[in-house]
């Protein structure tokens, strides 16, 4: 199962409440690109075919089918950098 800190709900839930989005909005969790191991995060304005789709307290992640082995068991989490920037980390659950 994967799941996702209180901060890093209330993230997804902030930056997913923009009006252009629309409801079905999130953030969707996939390969960055064919010639690397990293996920990517970034918004969605709903899932794609084939997502696995994650909702806990309105906030809404979608998991592209290869991204689903990789974050089982694991946990979304929110960091705050120097400057207030955020960024998402999955760390192991537990």
């Amino acid at each position: 199962m994967f799941t996702m800190t209180q901060k890093a709900r209330a993230v997804v839930r902030r930056v997913t409440a923009h009006p252009r989005l629309g409801r079905e909005s999130g953030l969707r969790i996939a390969s960055q690109d064919e010639d690397t191991d990293a996920l990517g995060v970034a918004m969605a304005s709903g899932p794609k075919r084939g997502d696995e789709v994650v909702e806990r307290d309105g906030a809404r992640v979608f998991l592209a089918e290869e991204a689903v082995p990789r974050v089982r068991g694991r946990l979304l989490d929110a960091v705050t950098e120097d400057g207030g920037r955020v960024r998402f980390v999955v760390r192991r659950a537990g």
